[in-house]
Order: structure tokens, then sequence, then C-alpha cells
């Protein structure tokens, strides 16, 4: 009779375990990481009957049992707030041991340390000075040090130049050259002198007729009258006399003048000529007379600003001219000019060029060498001398690239659509990210982003034999194995949501329906012990 009354007992202290864990559960239900847990019965036997029949003594509490299936998400205003969505532990230390949870709300403390609220230290590698990492687990601070400038290196251009671009540069040699200009009902030319023309405006035939004329009597003195007229039927310039005949025209200098230069832009495929007329062009020294570009001359140009090796900002100027047509291909030449006032000579530098060729269907074919006339860049400023930059136009088709990844030369206007370079100034740290894969990084004041350091998961062969002690924190068991650290999203690892954390992982309709049948049971279980007194009761009565 008597052990009815500690079956009764045990079912008392087995429910209201029951109801201890589950006011757990939900007094935690706002713990950021929480896990909740249940408990687990056993019965206990303590005779048996004849017949094989057993007669059990009660009930005892196994175990509590973490479940460790995934909370809600909720999304923060902090950077430094994480979650795992996936399997894996935050992996935290201090000097009594190392540690583990779910519950990702990190800051950085005074020193730069990455800790949780109870200031236990978030565990990772540490990238070095260049944004390398290391592979030594350890504390992860993160200093305000400023990143030092880097000078630029290459310059990487996205462009196209306009296949219709005029080709420019052409020298003649002839006292009677023939100059090709576009066939039209206007014979209009784009014809840059001396004279008053604007580049690559177009004109009329009677306005390049008033420019040259213009131009060479601002070279000859005055000492002569003549006129220069054209005839749009036969697209040809007639220079005469005074007298409006086509006689010998002697024009003389005042200073040793060798040549008379003109720059000139046309298309050279096309015919229709202008005719030096019948003039004698002679000068003192014997010479030619020569229609040539100037050096600089260009049919697109891209500004740029880059760096030094002090981080001090320079501006570049890259200019790019159509040198020659062909049945293949185009070739244009490029030059790269700094200005005087960011030179250390003080005079405006042509300091890098080279050639670039294209084939017929606007792919760029072959680039050459770049070549240096200075030995490189000698910027002002103090910075080092003779910096090498690299021009990046895209892979050619004959280095084995498509062509069409740089620069391109096809029939629409000559625009640039991406240009970057790898130079930067200095820059201070101003603020911090952490990627699904766990990288920390740091955005500076120039505008550039460095690896900083990385965050480690750690995974359990038994994540349920992980012990808790509190703070949403585990330490590691013989039953749950050794830690397996990783990089998140390696090895079963989950991936890191950042701005976020993970809420408790608790079922409140469960709790209340548990907590329902942990009442009922300590309820029937208080009955045994009445019922059995009652009948204590009545046996001791029957002596009555």
């Amino acid at each position: 009779m008597q052990t009815s009354l500690y079956t009764g007992i045990s079912g008392l202290n087995a429910n209201l375990s029951a109801l201890s864990v589950i006011g757990n559960n939900v007094a935690n239900i706002n713990t950021n990481g929480f896990k909740s847990s249940r408990v687990l019965f056993e019965d206990v036997m303590s005779q048996s009957a004849s017949g094989g029949s057993e007669i059990g003594l009660g009930v005892n509490l196994s175990s509590t049992q973490r479940i460790f299936s995934q909370g809600a998400f909720e999304t923060t205003a902090s950077g430094l707030d994480l979650a795992i969505s996936g399997n894996g532990f935050f992996t935290l230390a201090d000097d009594s041991g190392t540690f583990y949870s779910r519950a990702g709300a990190f800051r950085l403390d005074k020193d730069g340390y990455m800790v949780n609220p109870s200031d236990l230290k978030a565990q990772g590698y540490m990238a070095n000075a260049s944004g390398v990492l290391g592979n030594t687990i350890g504390d992860l601070q993160i200093s305000n040090s400023a990143i030092a400038p880097s000078a630029t290196t290459t310059v990487d251009t996205a462009a196209n130049l306009n296949s219709n671009a005029l080709v420019t540069g052409y020298v003649f040699t002839s006292a009677n050259s023939d100059i090709y200009f576009n066939d039209g009902s206007n014979r209009t030319a784009n014809l840059i002198t001396d004279g008053g023309l604007t580049s690559g405006t177009a004109y009329t035939g009677a306005e390049v007729a008033t420019a040259i004329k213009n131009a060479m009597e601002g070279t000859n003195g005055g000492a002569d009258t003549y006129t220069v007229s054209y005839a749009a039927q036969t697209g040809l310039f007639t220079i005469a006399n005074d007298t409006g005949n086509s006689n010998a025209i002697t024009i003389s200098w005042e200073n040793s003048i060798t040549t008379a230069e003109v720059l000139l832009g046309f298309d050279a495929t096309t015919s229709g000529s202008i005719a030096a007329g019948s003039s004698d062009v002679s000068d003192n020294a014997g010479g030619d007379f020569t229609l040539a570009s100037a050096s600089d001359t260009s049919n697109f140009s891209v500004p740029m600003t880059v760096y030094d090796s002090l981080g001090n900002e320079h501006i570049l100027t890259a200019y790019f001219r159509k040198d020659s047509l062909g049945s293949t291909g185009n070739v244009w030449d490029w030059y790269a000019v700094v200005d005087a006032a960011d030179t250390t000579s003080g005079s405006t530098e042509l300091q890098a060029n080279g050639t670039l060729t294209f084939n017929t269907t606007g792919a760029l074919f072959s680039d050459s060498s770049i070549t240096y006339p200075t030995g490189g860049f000698d910027f002002v400023g103090g910075g080092a001398q003779n910096q090498t930059i690299d021009f990046d136009f895209g892979t050619s088709t004959s280095a084995g690239g498509t062509g069409k990844d740089g620069v391109t030369q096809y029939g629409t206007d000559s625009g640039v659509s991406a240009l970057s370079q790898d130079g930067y100034t200095a820059g201070s740290l101003q603020r911090i990210s952490v990627n699904s894969e766990g990288l920390i990084e740091g955005v500076f004041s120039n505008g550039r982003t460095r690896t900083l350091a990385q965050m480690i998961l750690a995974t359990f062969q038994s994540q349920e034999g992980l012990v808790g002690i509190g703070r949403t924190l585990y330490r590691s068991t013989v039953d749950s194995g050794p830690a397996l650290l990783g990089n998140p999203g390696s090895s079963g690892k989950g991936l890191i949501q950042s701005s976020t954390l993970e809420l408790a992982n608790v079922d409140l309709a469960s709790e209340f329906i548990s907590m329902i049948t942990s009442q009922r049971g300590f309820q029937a279980n208080s009955r045994i012990i009445t019922t059995t007194d009652d009948i204590l009761a009545e046996l001791v009565n029957l002596k009555r």
C-alpha cells in the first residue's frame, strides 16, 4: 500500500520538473539565440509478481533535451548583429576557455575587439595590412588605423572610337599636291587652318576658300594680292592673282620659314581635288611647301584621375588619333599627356603612347607595347618619379581574346563606357561589414574596401551533447565531440546574415499545451496520494 504513495510522489516530482522546464522556455521567449528544452521521463520498476507480471514504482526524470531547431530572424540596424542561417555556432573565448553560442549580438569594445554582451571575444583569422588572411585562430580585433595610399599602376578603359572619324596627320611635300575630300553635293570638308576655322566643324567650299586665302595672307607679309575660288562642279580650288588670271604667283615670307603648317582632317577614300593652281611657291631656303598636322591633333580624348605613391591626385588625359585606313582595319595612335602644372618639368609632356589596331569587325586586333618617352610619369608633389602606368584597352584577338571587352571601333560616336584605375589616396576606417561567408571588410574614407578578418563557426558530431552554462553559451563535452571549426558555408556550416538576430525557438502554443498536460499530470498524481491516504484511513478504522 505504501508503494502507491511513493509512486504518486514520483509523479508529482516529475511533472514539477516538466513545469520548471516549460517555465524556463517561456521565460526566455525573447532571449536571442535561446534554444528551448523538453523533458524526457522513464518508468521505474521495483518488483515482479508471479507469472511474469511487473509492478512499477513510478516515474523518473530521464533527461532534459535541448532542441536546436532554428529560430526566426529579426532585422536590426547594426551591421554587427549576426545570425547563422543553418548549422553552426559562433566561437567565443576568454581567459577561462572557449565557448559556443547562437546569439550574435556583437560590438567593438574600446580596444577594437569584437565581443558579445558578456565581453567574450569572437574567434577567427586576422588579415594583414594588405588584406591577406592569416592561418592562426585568435581574437578578432579591428583597429582604426588608416589605409596607406597606393600609386596607380593600371588604367582599364572600355570605350568606342568612331570608325567614321577622319584620319589626321597626313603630310604633303609637293608644291602641287592633290588633297581629297568627302564626295557630296555641297563638297563640305573638315579643314583646320590658321585662317579662322574650328576643328571638327563642317564648312562649305566657299568658306574653305576664304580660310585658305586668310591663312596665306597671314604668312606672306601682305606683299601680293590674289583670289582663292572654289568650283562646286569640279571640286577644285583655284588660286589666281589680282587680275583673275591663272598666272604664276610667288609668295615670299618675311622670316626664314621652311614649312607652312595647316591641319587637315579628311576621308582619303573618295576623289575630288584641290588644285594649287598655276602657282610658283618659293621661300628663301628653297624648301618644299608642306601641309602637316600638329603633333597633338586628336579625334577623341579621355581625362582621368590617377595617383602617385603619396596618394596625390593628378589629371592625365589620353588622346586618341586615327592614324590610317586599311583594307584589313584601321590604326589609331594614343597618347597620355600630363598638364604642365602636374609635371616636375613644368611643361605639358607626352609621357606614354602606343598604337591600337582594329579589324574590319571593329574588334581590337592588336595593341603595341607602351612607350614611355620620359622614362615614366613624373608628377609634382614629392611622389616617386618615373611612375609606370599600364593602359589596358582589353584583350586583343591576336592575344586570344574577343577584342570587344575594352576599346572597340564601331560606327557610333566616340565615348567611354567604363574607366577605372587601381590607385587611391590615404583613407581612414569609416565602417565595417560582414558578408555571408564571415569575411569582415572595412570601408575607408577613400572609397576602398579591404578584408580585415574572417569569422569562423563551429559544428559538432552531436550538438545535443553540448552542455549549457547560461548566457546562451555552451561548452563541448565528450558526448558532443570536439568542435569542428571552419568558415561559414563550408563543410555543412551555415551562412552569416548581417544586421540580423536569431530569436528564441520557443513555440508558445506547444509550451502551453505541455503546461496543461503537466498540470493535469500533477493533479492526477496528487489524487493517487489522497486516494491512498483514504484507503489507509479506512484500514485504521477497521480496528474500531
